[in-house]
């Protein structure tokens, strides 16, 4: 205990000694996420620009152009008098959406005919295609249904009986755990969870890396003449560590949560007992990472190039049932995957710890290879540091 407590104290001593190690620890952790959230402030993409070319110019195709622009989720920016003119507004980025309103629409609709109006949205920026189809899709399905409804009622129907037939089964939709619908509410928290776990892997490996590249003996640091003295150095750097990112966890899920007013369902007691396996199975990945940096620039460039890949294979972003099973049974050896995955379900979608169950062994499953795995490579480059000395 006594070897333990000292390593623990002069990793300390390291970490607060260290610029590169305290911007990643403190820096990245306290600032990034406060200033990452910032451009998705209004949650929900609204007022779309598109442009309208109405060739009929009737009184009907006038109610289109009304109804498109009152949509909150679109605006009519544009009235061009052609495609030419609204494709070069579309190329230039002016508008993200272009619809056509054919000649003799209203007659083609008076008549009993079925119309029809011609619409491009910008598929390239995913999200604004979205947002620029759902809103097209909802005006002009709540015009056909009053064209519909008219018709009927000149037939002689009631009211409620036209507007019965004409939407037979109306759709009620409650969007669940995300009730605003909000991009930021959906993409920051699990981002967070990224943010705990790369932020400590490569402080982590700066540490070791640095200490590889000018021989520190800060990093071999242990009781050298006592039996079984890797424990205490694995185990002492780790409650430093861990000691730093559970609080962290707190300002993370404690306080950002509620400053954002992203969506909260889980206590957040369950929330940092999810997160206790977590945080040691990437404390220990990361020790066991840090025994093969020679250079700390390389750490660096590793573990941020390997963040988007993570982000992605976590499941989160893309769904986990559309990702090659081989490959996202190999995302399960990092511990975000199971780490988001958990934390989705308790502090979002008000889970039990008992519904992650599953999450929550794994993680213990991977810090205690980790830790095994660190054992082994920290033996190895003592003993190396032995011989050499």
């Amino acid at each position: 205990m006594k070897a333990l407590l000292k390593v623990w104290a002069q990793e300390y001593r390291n970490i607060f000694s260290d610029y590169g190690v305290l911007l990643i620890f403190y820096g990245a952790v306290l600032f990034y996420p406060i200033f990452y959230p910032i451009p998705y402030a209004n949650e929900v993409l609204k007022e779309t620009p598109l442009a309208i070319v109405d060739l009929d110019q009737t009184a009907l195709s006038r109610q289109v152009v009304r109804m498109l622009d009152a949509h909150e989720l679109i605006r009519v920016a544009s009235r061009p008098a052609d495609m030419t003119q609204a494709q070069q507004q579309f190329y230039e980025r002016k508008v993200y959406g272009i619809i056509l309103v054919p000649k003799d629409f209203e007659r083609t609709i008076l008549r009993g005919d079925q119309g029809s109006i011609v619409t491009y949205a910008d598929a390239g920026y995913f999200l604004i295609y979205r947002q620029v189809a759902t809103g097209i899709a909802q005006t002009l399905g709540t015009l056909s249904a009053g064209i519909q409804i008219k018709r009927m009622s000149a037939q002689g129907f009631l009211p409620e009986q036209a507007k019965a037939a004409a939407i037979p089964l109306p759709v009620i939709s409650y969007p669940l755990f995300n009730r605003s619908g909000g991009y930021a509410s959906y993409i920051v928290p699990p981002v967070l969870i990224l943010i705990l776990q790369q932020t400590l892997l490569i402080g982590i490996g700066m540490l070791g890396g640095t200490a590889r590249e000018y021989a520190s003996p800060h990093y071999l640091y242990a009781a050298r003449d006592q039996a079984g003295r890797i424990l205490p150095l694995i185990l002492g750097k780790a409650g430093a560590y861990f000691s730093l990112y559970i609080l962290h966890s707190v300002y993370f899920f404690g306080v950002l949560f509620r400053l954002y007013q992203y969506p909260q369902q889980g206590d957040l007691l369950v929330v940092l007992w999810f997160v206790l396996p977590y945080l040691l199975a990437v404390i220990f990945l990361g020790m066991a990472i840090a025994s093969l940096f020679r250079v700390r620039e390389v750490a660096i460039m590793v573990l941020l190039f390997s963040s988007v890949p993570i982000l992605f294979l976590s499941g989160f972003a893309w769904p986990a049932g559309s990702i090659p099973g081989w490959l996202f049974a190999i995302a399960h050896l990092i511990p975000s995957t199971a780490g988001i995955d958990g934390f989705l379900k308790l502090f979002q979608m008000g889970a039990t710890m008992h519904d992650v169950l599953g999450d929550w062994f794994l993680l213990w499953g991977l810090a205690a290879l980790y830790f095994i795995l660190a054992w082994v490579l920290w033996t190895r480059l003592m003993k190396k540091a032995e011989r050499a000395g």
